[in-house]
């Protein structure tokens, strides 16, 4: 296997065949007696994983999918699970042959590697899959005790969600998996499937429960500060905060006196997040309060956003208490929630920005040439001052806009290091040093293969020197070396050939070569993307005719499809590309 020195980028060579033999004998390491050869193999696996653009033959990756349904030595660590990270690694092939060959081999994989091929799986959006994947759902609720239910991904096909749930609600009452299922309950009802699913039997178990939640909040509420939240209590507290508001957010579906009474309570709580929850579920009831709370939580650092986006998605932003200035208003929580989400520190301290306050600004263009606003910002830690920068704002929608490019950062430079204007320069530099590394970035990157008529030409010539050496390798030889040299010859053409050809994706556009020929598309210029039984065809917006049209042949579809939705889908108007 051989790489580019610039960019890491594979390069397909003569060696690939020894790459794929050395994944074989990652099979082989990750099933020996030794636990230090399973982690050599499993860390050489990972190794592989990183690689952008890889390639793998699909018997080598069949052959990986039965290895993880195989048995293997008893764990002698957490790390050691050579099932799951073999099934983690196919799954970034989404291809048909995997998706069989996953299913086949389901019933033998680990615990953990059957939790990632659900998640594999349930973005194939196929019917016949979903019967699958529901009886295997509903099987591992009901018959384990520590499944983890992929909530993010199963939510987002109700139907199949609430297929689930008709036969495993009962497990509802198991600690393990009660909050899996209230979050499933919850997406069934705002998906409006089925809004108060099963209510003669969920409310009073949501009352029940969220009155032994509340109790467990109500030994923080009275000395709740934002501060003790985030650099003190952590984790003890967030658990059941999320808990607290996912009852609440329930509430709406699950209205009765009882929840009303509760509701009010909760307008009283300290935590900003818990009372915005509140707030927002008396509104769609029309409940009567005290209409203060909503500035209280709209001024808050913790709630602001939350609450002007919340109302927005209601039609409700006119109760938004700032009128004007609300951008500044919001880039200071939009900088503290980034600050606060980093990685806490090798000690255990956790980031907690203070005394935010906006200094300046500067309007400049994204990546698509569309006016947006970055705000430079001060804030505070351990009393010492930093420079973060919020935004990037888009101006297209208004002067004081909320909708925003988020590009939110800080490096934690010292504010007073810099003058105002070298913070600037400094921010510019750093925009057009990441502009420059992403538009050279090769995010994919395929090449015709080579053909049939060279693989047939290949086995007859493997053919030919076996019988010639079962024959003692008969006079006259010349001919058979002829033969040789011509295969030889053939293949150097044929490499060639493809070198000057392929489709990338190369930092915002897509890349067609062919030979000495290069067309380009820019990525949010993309309409639609159809393919047929031959060709892949890309269409400019508004364009009946294809802009760009390259051979089937030059690239996997189902790859070249996620790769394509992965680099489009944070568009407003993301390209309609046909599903594989």
């Amino acid at each position: 296997m051989k790489y580019d020195n610039e960019n890491g980028k594979e390069t397909r060579t003569g060696g690939e065949k020894v790459y794929e033999l050395k994944l074989r004998n990652i099979l082989r390491q990750v099933k020996s007696p030794d636990p230090h050869k399973r982690y050599e193999g499993l860390d050489k696996l990972f190794e592989y994983k990183q690689i952008q653009n890889l390639e793998v033959q699909i018997d080598v990756l069949r052959d990986i999918i039965v290895t993880a349904a195989g048995s293997f030595p008893d764990p002698v660590d957490n790390w050691d699970n050579p099932s799951y990270y073999l099934i983690d690694f196919v799954c970034d092939f989404p291809m048909e042959e995997v998706v069989v060959t996953l299913i086949t081999n389901f019933d033998g994989l680990s615990l953990q590697a059957k939790e990632r091929a659900i998640e594999f799986l349930l973005g194939t959006e196929d019917e016949e899959i979903f019967y699958f994947l529901e009886e295997k759902i509903v099987g591992l609720i009901n018959g384990t005790e520590n499944f983890q239910i992929p909530i993010g991904e199963l939510t987002s096909y109700p139907v199949l969600t609430r297929d689930i749930l008709n036969q495993t609600l009962d497990t509802i009452h198991s600690p393990h998996y009660k909050f899996m299922l209230y979050d499933l309950i919850l997406g069934i009802n705002s998906s409006e499937l089925e809004k108060g699913y099963r209510k003669e039997k969920v409310l009073p178990l949501l009352l029940e429960d969220y009155r032994k939640t509340k109790e467990q909040y109500m030994k923080f509420n009275g000395d709740y500060t934002t501060k003790y939240a985030y650099t003190a209590w952590k984790e003890n507290y967030f658990y059941i905060r999320s808990r607290m508001r996912l009852f609440i957010g329930l509430m709406n579906y699950y209205f009765a006196e009882e929840t009303e009474r509760e509701l009010l309570e909760a307008l009283t709580f300290k935590d900003p997040l818990i009372k915005t929850e509140a707030f927002l579920v008396c509104l769609s009831k029309n409940l009567p309060f005290d209409h203060a709370v909503i500035e209280e939580c709209a001024r808050h650092i913790e709630s602001a956003e939350m609450v002007y986006w919340e109302l927005k998605d209601m039609d409700l932003e006119h109760l938004y208490p700032m009128k004007d200035g609300k951008q500044q208003h919001l880039a200071r929580t939009r900088l503290f929630s980034t600050i606060i989400n980093l990685p806490e520190d090798e000690d255990g301290t956790a980031h907690y920005p203070e005394k935010i306050e906006v200094v300046d600004k500067v309007d400049t263009e994204n990546v698509y040439s569309q006016p947006v606003r970055y705000y430079l910002m001060k804030f505070t830690e351990l009393d010492h001052a930093y420079a973060g920068w919020a935004g990037g704002y888009a101006l297209e929608e208004g002067n004081d806009t909320a909708f925003l490019w988020d590009g939110t950062y800080t490096d934690f430079t010292d504010f007073d290091s810099l003058t105002i204007e070298e913070h600037k320069q400094a921010f510019f530099t750093k925009r057009q040093d990441e502009q420059t590394v992403h538009e050279h970035s090769i995010y994919f990157e395929s090449s015709p293969r080579v053909s049939k008529g060279m693989w047939f030409f290949y086995g007859l010539l493997i053919v030919h020197w076996l019988r010639m050496a079962l024959e003692g390798f008969p006079e006259p030889v010349w001919p058979s070396f002829l033969f040789t040299l011509l295969g030889a010859g053939l293949t150097v053409l044929e490499w060639r050939k493809i070198k000057t050809k392929s489709v990338s994706i190369i930092g915002q556009k897509l890349v067609i070569k062919d030979g000495q020929k290069q067309q380009a598309i820019l990525l949010h210029e993309i309409g639609k993307v159809e393919h047929t039984k031959k060709h892949i065809l890309i269409y400019e917006t508004d364009n009946k005719q294809p802009a760009m049209t390259f051979p089937l042949a030059w690239a996997r579809y189902e790859v070249f499809y996620h790769h394509l939705r992965e680099h489009t889908d944070h568009l407003k108007q993301p390209p309609y590309i046909q599903p594989y």
